[in-house]
């Protein structure tokens, strides 16, 4: 499943079907990771975790590295699935 998963988030961001939150672009901000930063995570992370008790839809998180820090990406696909929500990143510490 987790191998789906990613798939379908890899090709979401190749073909920049996604979006990122307010909340995203705030905590992105407050660690100091790019746009580029985030892509990375998603394209070469690790699924870490996916959330399946959420009335919204699952949640997936990924992780990977940016330069010495772990980062994870939280994100969703829209109801119709066409479009990748980026919830929130961040470093983890």
């Amino acid at each position: 499943m987790s191998n789906g998963v990613l798939r379908r988030i890899r090709t979401a961001v190749h073909e920049n079907r996604y979006m990122m939150t307010d909340h995203a672009l705030e905590e992105a901000d407050d660690d100091d990771l790019t746009l580029n930063d985030i892509l990375d995570v998603l394209l070469f992370g690790d699924l870490a975790t996916t959330h399946t008790d959420d009335p919204r839809g699952e949640r997936y998180v990924v992780r990977g590295n940016v330069d010495d820090d772990e980062v994870e990406v939280v994100c969703r696909f829209r109801e119709d699935g066409t479009l990748l929500i980026i919830i929130t990143v961040y470093v983890v510490y």
